[in-house]
């Protein structure tokens, strides 16, 4: 990277990966989003969205033909460039395009970058949405919800999205350490709508933990077509008509969730099957045939996930943004291979604990 361009922005994180030559090359930029007041970090896909058409511009002018798009996760905020391979050293440049001067945000453009941004911010989230605020509470930005981001790109104005942007590009405090909001226990949710759902939430660990395999693997067993929970809720009582059930890591901590569509009447069911599915890994020791099936999915799918330089990218600049380099991401399936039955027990014994454990029961208006 530029020396005075790290000077200007130390905290910049910049992944350009050092793959075989392909047909299409790819770099990103961001900074971190530790340390950043809450008005700033719910602009920041706004900002995203002004650094992309900044960047895009300050690359034509140089003659590089790319496709630039803006970047906002839990962690970070920043841009995505892809070109052609023939022209992978363009690339380079990226921290030089990233800073000059973007054009000042006049109402068209704004109301251009919010439309953007909308479109972009998945309702999918909202599954999550209440997990990650009972685990991390309201204060943290891992409990910042939807309809909260939401609101925030609609209202925010230019003067808004400049000090943010400002903020964004200073030197960030260190953040204190997140400290996990446990609330266990169950609740029920009336929501108008006629289908009813189970899900579950479970502490996690940050991305740099050295029992994120384990904890993968240990989801990988519960989850997935043919898995545990699979098996237990759909194959041998018919309970379920939908089913996902994952964990993710991210730079301060994660989380687990479980989340089961089933008839009202069987939530009852459902949660007491979840919760022995838990407790019978914690318990009884794994089946080396399941957890040898469960590496090589999970393998297979980082292979998949990463087949494309963009996607690699990204992922290598969620590492940074955690403290880890690209070794860490290189070593996962070796990290996978080597974790054993044992590692699985132990860590759904202490992470997948019936104390640790949130749980709502969603059930639709008519239903109440």
């Amino acid at each position: 990277m530029n020396d005075r361009v790290a000077a200007a922005v130390p905290q910049l994180l910049f992944a350009r990966p050092d793959s075989p030559a392909g047909s299409v090359a790819a770099a990103s930029l961001a900074v971190p989003l530790a340390g950043v007041s809450r008005p700033a970090l719910l602009a920041a896909p706004l900002v995203a969205a002004g650094w992309a058409r900044a960047v895009a511009v300050a690359a034509r002018t140089q003659g590089v033909v790319c496709r630039v798009e803006p970047v906002v996760t839990a962690d970070l905020a920043g841009v995505t460039v892809e070109v052609l391979g023939s022209e992978r050293e363009s690339l380079r440049a990226l921290p030089e395009w990233f800073r000059r001067d973007a054009p000042a945000l006049d109402p068209w453009l704004l109301d251009r970058l919010r439309a953007e941004c909308l479109a972009r911010l998945s309702s999918g989230e909202r599954r999550s949405d209440v997990v990650r605020r009972a685990f991390f509470g309201d204060r943290h930005r891992y409990g910042v919800v939807h309809e909260e981001r939401v609101r925030r790109v609609r209202e925010a104005g230019a003067q808004e999205v400049a000090a943010a942007t400002a903020e964004l590009l200073a030197e960030h405090p260190a953040p204190a350490p997140v400290s996990t909001v446990l609330s266990p226990g169950s609740r029920t949710v009336p929501v108008e709508g006629p289908r009813s759902h189970y899900l579950l939430g479970t502490p996690g660990v940050p991305l740099s933990s050295a029992r994120k395999s384990a904890l993968h693997l240990a989801w990988a067993l519960l989850g997935g077509r043919e898995g545990i929970l699979d098996r237990l809720l759909r194959k041998e009582r018919g309970l379920t008509y939908s089913l996902a059930a994952f964990s993710r890591e991210l730079a301060e901590g994660g989380y687990g969730m479980c989340f089961a569509g089933c008839r009202p009447e069987a939530l009852d069911e459902v949660a007491g099957c979840v919760r022995a599915a838990l407790e019978g890994l914690g318990r009884d020791a794994v089946p080396p045939e399941l957890l040898r099936s469960a590496k090589e999915r999970l393998i297979i799918q980082r292979y998949r996930a990463l087949q494309s330089e963009r996607a690699l990218a990204e992922r290598l600049t969620a590492y940074r943004a955690a403290g880890l380099g690209p070794a860490e991401l290189d070593g996962y399936p070796a990290a996978l291979a080597a974790v054993s039955g044992a590692e699985v027990s132990a860590v759904a014994r202490d992470l997948l604990a019936p104390d640790t454990l949130l749980e709502v029961r969603t059930v639709g208006a008519a239903e109440r």
